[in-house]
């Protein structure tokens, strides 16, 4: 699943984008707005806003010589179009949630990539930051499972397969050091799911 534009797992990529933009808008947008932000043909949203507008889904209001648009937000549809265009929140969530009953609390866990920063695709990993308690061996049974357990989850939660960068917290100071580009990554786009901020784990190395 595309994170950032979940409704093209349902409807076409310019329904989508255009859903995505009215979704988190407050205010009225025209048509050429309305293509500007989605990056789509003038042409391609019109049609696509005569369809919304026909199921009562968009509401169409004349200013001079343009239309405004807005989504109907009393639709019965609206909660779902809301829900689905915050499902990077709802995965943020859900991550969050999974890894509070951890019984080998992570030092650091985060989101970041391409997800974290909304610009991926239907085909992008789940990237994870994730610091192992130092006394903790890899291949522990139970931490092992925990990490297996989670990639699950993305899978089946998204579609996506989790891209996880596991790290032990004896190897921070190396990482620091050597400055690979998962450490930029990180340090620009992270979303802490769980124990120290990344800002302060990343300062620390």
């Amino acid at each position: 699943m595309d994170v950032a534009r979940p409704f093209s797992a349902l409807s076409t990529s310019v329904d989508a984008d255009v859903l995505v933009v009215l979704a988190g808008s407050s205010v009225p947008r025209t048509g050429r707005e309305l293509a500007r932000l989605t990056g789509r043909s003038n042409t391609g949203v019109q049609h696509v806003l005569d369809r919304l507008v026909a199921h009562g889904l968009v509401e169409r209001t004349e200013a001079g010589r343009a239309f405004l648009y807005l989504l109907n937000r009393d639709h019965l549809l609206a909660p779902a179009v809301e829900e689905m265009a915050e499902v990077r929140v709802a995965l943020v969530s859900k991550l969050r949630e999974a890894m509070a009953g951890w019984e080998i609390p992570a030092i650091h866990a985060s989101l970041f990539g391409s997800t974290a920063r909304g610009d991926g695709s239907f085909a992008s990993d789940i990237d994870l930051f994730i610091v192992r308690p130092a006394g903790t061996d890899p291949d522990d049974p139970g931490w092992r499972a925990q990490i297996e357990g989670l990639a699950e989850h993305v899978r089946r939660w998204t579609g996506n397969h989790a891209g996880i960068a596991e790290i032990s917290e004896k190897e921070l100071p190396q990482l620091r050091r050597d400055r690979p580009p998962v450490l930029d990554e990180v340090s620009a786009d992270a979303i802490d799911l769980a124990g120290q901020p990344a800002r302060q784990i990343l300062a620390r190395a």
